[in-house]
């Protein structure tokens, strides 16, 4: 049924030329979520049926934009990075996304066309709900509108220098799909990225050491670490703090592997295939990632259900006596998985 309901909305995408009407569509994914929640649904399957329309909306935008501007001068990549590339979406989501063109573009004669066409998409994405990335990782920035060639030489220089803006950026970078357009200019890129990595032992302890700075909230004696003071007293960042220790980790070992694994299950699969960890240690992982992510999307569903903006701040005393604990035990799983991930990477 919510599958079903989930191709509807899709389709309703898909009949629209105006924004406005989009927006009345995807106005209906706090209501899905709440349903999704309500039929125990996995927030897995919640990530790869949300992330779905977000989809949609990027291609029908796109599709859009093409009719009013005429066809693109050259061929491009649209690309998504962050939780929609990994299909890792919940209902409250900011867009990163980026523009891959082909080695023909010419800047003096092209780059009003790409311009428009990213402002246009961008702009849509935020009226139906994909706020502005706070960061500025769109392709609105000319910086992360170029060409191939250009893009390949920022990757090598992120690389060759893992400075502690390039760390961030590879945080967001390194899970990219394409969502529409020539999808040999992503794959190209992919497979260069994929050789520089390959084998890149100070790369790869650059990136442990950034993973390594977000921690699961949990202090010395197995207590909760909560925010203190401010609009979320009393808290801890359930995304920040729980869910994206353990995307990070995947991550790293995934670049290890040089994979094209971009989901974070699909990453801990690889791990475990590829006997990079122990079979109990990716159930393990598994587990801590999908209980960690259903806290998160009941906690935004119960928002919903309040007329409350959705966050990612969690109390302690909204959860059960049972919740608190296997919490706990998932956190400690990250830091275990930390551990053996600085003792291989960082030697």
């Amino acid at each position: 049924m919510i599958i079903r309901r989930t191709v509807y909305i899709i389709g309703d995408i898909y009949k629209h030329t105006d924004i406005d009407r989009i927006k009345e569509v995807t106005a209906k994914i706090p209501e899905l979520l709440v349903n999704l929640v309500a039929t125990g649904a996995t927030a897995m399957s919640a990530g790869y049926l949300i992330t779905s329309i977000t989809d949609a909306v990027t291609t029908r935008l796109l599709q859009l934009a093409e009719k009013r501007l005429g066809p693109a001068p050259v061929t491009y990549a649209w690309v998504a990075a962050g939780s929609q590339a990994r299909e890792e979406q919940i209902a409250k989501s900011d867009q990163d996304n980026i523009l891959i063109l082909a080695d023909d573009y010419i800047p003096e004669e092209h780059s009003k066309y790409f311009s428009l066409l990213a402002r246009h998409v961008c702009e849509g994405l935020n009226t139906c709900g994909y706020i502005y990335c706070p960061g500025d990782m769109m392709a609105t920035n000319y910086d992360w509108r170029q060409p191939l060639k250009v893009w390949k030489k920022n990757f090598n220089q992120w690389i060759d220098r893992p400075e502690p803006e390039a760390l961030m950026l590879t945080s967001v970078f390194f899970d990219l799909r394409c969502i529409y357009g020539n999808r040999s200019l992503f794959q190209a890129l992919r497979d260069h990225v994929s050789g520089k990595t390959r084998g890149n032992r100070i790369f790869l302890a650059h990136m442990t050491r950034n993973a390594l700075s977000r921690q699961p909230p949990l202090g010395f004696f197995r207590n909760f670490v909560l925010i203190k003071g401010g609009e979320h007293d009393h808290t801890f960042d359930i995304k920040l703090n729980g869910i994206v220790p353990i995307v990070d980790l995947a991550r790293v070992y995934t670049l290890a592997q040089c994979s094209s694994a971009i989901n974070t299950h699909d990453r801990l699969d690889l791990m475990e295939s590829s006997n990079a960890i122990s079979s109990d240690s990716a159930g393990d992982l598994h587990d801590a990632l999908e209980f960690i992510s259903n806290l998160r999307i009941q906690h935004q569903a119960s928002q919903v259900k309040a007329g409350k903006e959705m966050d990612n701040f969690v109390s302690p005393d909204n959860l059960s006596h049972v919740d608190r604990k296997h919490l706990k035990e998932a956190f400690l799983v990250i830091r275990s998985m930390q551990s053996v991930m600085k003792s291989r990477y960082q030697r």
